[in-house]
């Protein structure tokens, strides 16, 4: 399964620098008052805990029981009522549906065939209002490049983290993370898998919009290449 386990406890503070204002500003243009918003691997809930000052009503799920954990304790300590669960983001369900889905920082790329991809897009199709919006991201050829042999050594205050990227077939990129806390270490390992977007069946949405790293276009050197549906 490629959910996170422990890797979850050290996320926050490893991915630190992610701009999830960028997100938030990109998505603002669909969320109209007292909108339905569900984030799609969520993880430990930080792009929710800056949606619900939005005025809308949150809600996030990820196949990490991990992650789940630290969302609903975030949200306790801050005293907002967002809704979290644990689920497989190709096949959940809610018995009403949303404004606007979201799944982002590449966790489309953690879908391991273009059928669990189509059950994703399906998902999505039957949890969205008319003329709800789905937006996601999924990892350029660029950044499939230049993530092919990456290796990130560094040091925190209580831990360390040594995690090496290798591409290990043409569409395919392996992580292996280990964590050293005082005598503890720790080794997980990730998948993910390169979509070209044209290859992606958005027959049952309309296409409003592709963007690389939050600008109006697509350039070549773009990390991420973003898209926003409407439901037909």
């Amino acid at each position: 399964m490629n959910a996170y386990k422990k890797f979850s406890y050290y996320y926050d503070e490893i991915m630190q620098t992610l701009e999830y204002d960028l997100w938030l500003e990109f998505i603002e243009p669909y969320l109209k008052q007292n909108a339905k918003l569900l984030d799609l691997a969520c993880g430990t809930g930080s792009f929710l805990m800056l949606a619900i000052n939005k005025g809308i009503s949150c809600y996030g799920l990820d196949l990490s029981s991990s992650a789940i954990e630290i969302a609903k304790e975030k949200a306790k300590i801050n005293r907002f009522n967002i809704d979290y669960k644990v689920a497989d983001m190709t096949n959940f369900k809610y018995d009403f549906k949303f404004d606007v889905i979201t799944c982002f920082f590449d966790s489309v790329n953690f879908l391991d065939s273009k059928a669990k991809v189509k059950e994703l897009f399906n998902s999505v199709y039957n949890h969205l209002n008319d003329g709800g919006y789905f937006i996601f991201d999924i990892f350029s050829p660029y950044m499939m490049k230049e993530y092919e042999d990456n290796h990130f050594v560094n040091d925190y205050d209580t831990f360390k983290i040594d995690w090496l990227t290798k591409k290990i077939n043409p569409t395919t990129l392996k992580h292996d993370i280990k964590i050293i806390e005082d005598d503890n270490v720790y080794k997980e390992e990730y998948y993910e898998y390169f979509y070209d977007f044209k290859d992606l069946d958005f027959s049952n949405f309309r296409l409003i919009k592709i963007a690389g790293d939050f600008n109006d276009d697509l350039e070549d050197e773009d990390e991420r290449i973003m898209f926003i549906l409407q439901k037909k």
